[in-house]
């Protein structure tokens, strides 16, 4: 097989002049990003057509998880589908036209970070770097309520930070400051538009297998998982609506897709009953890897239909969604005037990099 192109569009990434500056920016941004987790390392070929390869490169907050996969996604080559279920024939409905996407594996191709080491500000400034304005995260979960079972898929409406503070979570510091409201983590639009997608029957496969919608998710820090005495103490948190599923990879990267201004919506996936669930011992390895392989395939498909519903012909949700979060973070944020080499100017110019100097200096 020949090798992919390590560029895109004109984005020479491997030649840098600096360890914060790419040589060129996108001609033709890649509004709709993937963001792979447990279980979803990678998109098949066919219907998600390699373009490009891009390799990992420096951002002013290092190097993101994995390079960074452009794919074409076309629907023309996903129907028919093949289906381990020969009585579903459910294909979700062809956009008009292919989609370009960028897909990133969150842990690494190889899943070779825990959830504590992944950089995810380079993942995020990566993808805005490149155009992005919507992206949908996938993860494993585990389920803290009996009606979520395993295999079972979650929209997430809402979540908890119950990590140790030790991830860098925020773009402005250091001579910056910023303030975002996180009062609804998770874009509604697109994440109504992503339930709507894989919710039909026959999208996802497997008997019993239901999407729910407006979960709230806590996130704890890992990589161990819950006590039992912790996974009960999750289930009687007054949230609402109640805590329903539990990861560790869900903050800091919502907050830091609100900061970038990049809507964010969050599929999860379950694998198990956490460590509360009368009719378990606790949570392994292999009970997570034995429904992580059912999920994978289900997320394949999830990706297809959220396709169809918001890419190629069908626009106006990422439109939408783009134009609500961009200039967001700019009200909020103080400290941007200081003369450069001065308090906070190294902090500016990493926010010019992100942003680009219209964001910086004003917004004019």
């Amino acid at each position: 097989m020949a090798e992919l192109p390590t560029t895109y569009k004109g984005i020479p990434l491997i030649k840098h002049r600096s360890p914060h500056t790419l040589t060129k920016t996108p001609t033709d941004p890649i509004p709709i990003a993937i963001i792979g987790g447990t279980g979803l390392s990678s998109l098949p070929s066919p219907p998600f057509h390699p373009i490009a390869q891009i390799p990992p490169f420096p951002t002013p907050w290092g190097l993101p998880s994995s390079g960074i996969a452009i794919l074409r996604y076309d629907p023309a080559s996903a129907f028919p589908r093949p289906s381990s279920n020969p009585s579903n024939t459910s294909s979700p409905t062809p956009t008009s036209k292919p989609t370009t996407i960028a897909f990133l594996a969150r842990h690494g191709t190889s899943h070779s970070l825990a959830p504590h080491e992944i950089p995810n500000r380079a993942n995020v400034a990566a993808l805005k770097k490149l155009g992005v304005k919507v992206a949908v995260g996938f993860s494993a979960v585990g389920s803290l309520r009996e009606e979520v079972k395993p295999r079972d898929f979650c929209v997430v409406g809402g979540v908890v930070d119950w990590t140790k503070g030790v991830r860098p979570w925020t773009f402005f510091e250091n001579g910056v400051v910023g303030h975002v409201s996180m009062a609804e983590p998770y874009d509604r639009v697109l994440s109504k538009a992503v339930y709507d997608a894989i919710s039909p029957p026959g999208v996802l496969e497997g008997e019993g297998v239901t999407v729910h919608n407006g979960n709230t998710v806590i996130c704890i820090e890992g990589p161990q998982f819950s006590t039992t005495s912790e996974s009960l103490l999750y289930r009687s948190l007054p949230t609402s609506p109640p805590i329903s599923i539990i990861n560790m990879s869900a903050v800091p990267e919502c907050k830091l897709f609100r900061e970038a201004e990049i809507g964010y919506a969050l599929v999860c996936m379950s694998t198990d009953y956490d460590s509360w669930h009368a009719t378990n011992e606790g949570v392994s390895v292999e009970m997570v890897l034995g429904h992580m392989v059912a999920n994978g395939g289900n997320a394949r498909r999830a990706v297809e239909a959220i396709l169809a519903a918001v890419g190629g012909g069908a626009e106006g949700v990422v439109e939408e969604v783009g134009k609500r979060w961009k200039g967001g973070s700019r009200g909020g944020v103080l400290g941007l005037g200081k003369e450069k080499g001065g308090g906070g100017g190294e902090a500016v110019e990493r926010l010019r990099w992100l942003f680009g100097d219209e964001w910086v200096d004003g917004g004019k």
